[in-house]
């Protein structure tokens, strides 16, 4: 029997991602695509509750990003690439795209570690095969996130989701702490700049949506690093120039003392003259 799909989230911040929801909802709808249109209310349920680093301020007021709003990014990403793929292959995609964070962040809903999505959901395996893949454990070693994206090298879906993925994370990069940023950035050349290289070299008829993606993570990636070490630079010498003031204060204040007590050694001195 078939999980029913309960509309459950917060109305008062939906505007915050409506406009986004009804761009795939209506695409979806126009090209009769079942499992993304199943997948919308789902995740919209899933991350409910959940929020992305940093707020936005309409109006005047500050408001937490719903968590939603990213697999919505992924998905109408994936859409504005305009893949040579065929409907039930772009489905398969879009689906997974919005389904994509789903075993990661919202594991209570799947005690059955995901094949909820294909016994109860009745999405396609593939999508829930796309999902596994892309879906990555915190704290992984250097190991485990070479085979990590060598298992995502095996599916179109998966490599494509995680690019997409990663170009809207980019677009967040300065939320992220100076350590954090690096660290990040450090992965994303070692791991996502040679994933689109595979894509384009192994998928050859979705090259130019890999080319794209590619693009905006370099270009992104590196610029918000530039600015970041610019900062860091500008911070250090700040620093040191605020160490050196201190220690300049610190050797007049003594130099002070010194002349002060030199001072009163000489009056006491002519007072016992006297």
């Amino acid at each position: 029997m078939s999980q029913k799909i309960v509309e459950s989230f917060n109305v008062e911040e939906a505007f915050l991602y409506d406009k986004t929801y009804l761009f795939i909802k209506g695409y979806a709808t126009a090209l009769r695509l079942p499992q993304t249109l199943r997948a919308l209310p789902l995740v919209r349920r899933f991350h409910n509750g959940q929020y992305r680093k940093g707020e936005v301020i309409v109006n005047g007021q500050s408001y937490r990003l719903p968590y939603v709003l990213h697999v919505l990014k992924v998905c109408s990403t994936l859409i504005s690439l305009r893949l040579p793929l065929k409907v039930d292959e772009l489905d398969n995609l879009l689906a997974a795209a919005l389904l994509h964070d789903s075993l990661e962040d919202c594991s209570e809903y799947f005690p059955k570690g995901g094949n909820e999505l294909v016994n109860e959901y009745h999405f396609s395996p593939k999508v829930l095969e796309a999902v596994k893949l892309v879906s990555k454990r915190s704290g992984a070693t250097e190991e485990e996130l070479d085979d990590y994206f060598n298992q995502i090298k095996r599916n179109k879906y998966a490599i494509l989701i995680k690019l997409a993925d990663r170009s809207h994370n980019v677009e967040d990069l300065y939320v992220m702490k100076p350590e954090k940023l690096h660290k990040y950035v450090n992965e994303t050349r070692t791991w996502i700049y040679p994933l689109t290289t595979y894509g384009k070299a192994n998928y050859p008829e979705l090259s130019d949506g890999f080319t794209i993606l590619k693009a905006k993570i370099v270009s992104l990636t590196e610029c918000t690093e530039t600015l970041i070490n610019i900062y860091e630079e500008e911070l250090k010498k700040e620093r040191d120039e605020n160490a050196r003031l201190k220690a300049e204060c610190a050797r007049l204040t003594e130099q002070l003392k010194k002349k002060k007590t030199t001072a009163i050694k000489k009056t006491a001195s002519k007072i016992t003259e006297k």
